[in-house]
Order: structure tokens, then C-alpha cells, then sequence
């Protein structure tokens, strides 16, 4: 099930989405290439997590390191092996209606990485957060999406996801201290 979200609740959307499969913080797997205008919500996301919110978890993605078609098969594997248990937060850029534009949806199940543009890759992440940001149709679409708007959902998503993360922390903590 997927569920778009406003920003006021996107913190709390991602949150309750998590806590329902796993109470411990997720691995953010940001999906997307630098290359195209489009494409970089996921390495955007993942470069406001680690330099703007300095959060408490692993992430693989961003603007130098980008996780693309290229290397990520390869990328989830090595998620898979250095945290086993961990869950998978996969998040991308998707194409849309023409009305859910400029907005973020959260959902319980992973993602088809590349799927709009016709990639056959695997599905990745145990939950994602994907923010559309053009209409369906023309692939073209994305080269034309502008920047402002791709950061915008990125600075977003990156601050609901390090509030989230806090807050899975700071219950898991309460939980070991009182239990």
C-alpha cells in the first residue's frame, strides 16, 4: 500500500510505515543518477543526509557516490551482507499523474528502480519513499525537471527520514532502558 504524503505528516507517515515491519532504523538506499535533472532526488536525499541532518544510520547514495542501473545490483548485495538484518528504505524519483507532481508518496514495499524508463532491474528496499517529479509519458520528461524542485522534495524527504530515524532510536533506547 502506498500513501501520499503532505509535508506536515511525512515524518510521521514514514514512522508509523516502518515501525509496522522492523523497530530498528533503516538502511537508506538512495536510488538515481546526478546526470540527469530528474533522476537525483535519491542521491540528493542521500547527499542532505549526510552532510545537512547527520543522521544515525548507513546511506548509499549520494551525489559523489551515486547508486544507479550501473552498480545497483551489486550496491544491494553489499547492503545485504554488511547489515543483515537491517531494514532497506529505497528512495527514487518516479514519473506520475501530472497532479501528484511535487509529491512525496511512502510506501510498505520496495520499488522497480528504473521501471519509467523501461530498465528491467530488480525490486530493492523493504519500504521507499519516492518523490514524483514528472508526468508519465515522454522519458525526456526528466531532463526538463527542474532542480529547485528535486531539492525541494530532497530537503524534505531528508528531513523526515532523519526525524524518523531519531525517533525509532530514541524508542529503541526507552525500550532497553525500562524494559
Amino acid at each position: 500500500m502506498s500513501i501520499l504524503c503532505f509535508v506536515h505528516n511525512l515524518s510521521d507517515t514514514l514512522y508509523d510505515t516502518i515501525i509496522t515491519l522492523s523497530r530498528q532504523a533503516p538502511i537508506c538506499l538512495c536510488i538515481g543518477s546526478d546526470r540527469v535533472t530528474g533522476d537525483c532526488f535519491g542521491p540528493l536525499v542521500g547527499e542532505h543526509l549526510k552532510n545537512l541532518c547527520r543522521i544515525e544510520t548507513f546511506v548509499y547514495g549520494t551525489l559523489g557516490l551515486p547508486v544507479t542501473a550501473l552498480n545497483l545490483i551489486e550496491t544491494v548485495n553489499f547492503i545485504k551482507r554488511k547489515h543483515p538484518f537491517s531494514p532497506i528504505l529505497a528512495v527514487d524519483s518516479a514519473l506520475g499523474d501530472a497532479r501528484e507532481v511535487g509529491s512525496i508518496r511512502v510506501c510498505n514495499d520496495g520499488i522497480y528502480p528504473g521501471a519509467a524508463t523501461g530498465k528491467r532491474l530488480p525490486k530493492v528496499g523493504d519500504f521507499s519513499i519516492t518523490a514524483t517529479v514528472a508526468p508519465v509519458g515522454n522519458i525526456s520528461n526528466l531532463y526538463g525537471v527542474q532542480l529547485g524542485l528535486v531539492n525541494r522534495l530532497a530537503v524534505q524527504a531528508a528531513n523526515a527520514i532523519s526525524n524518523c530515524t531519531k525517533k525509532l532510536q530514541t524508542n529503541l533506547y526507552s525500550t532497553f532502558i525500562y524494559a
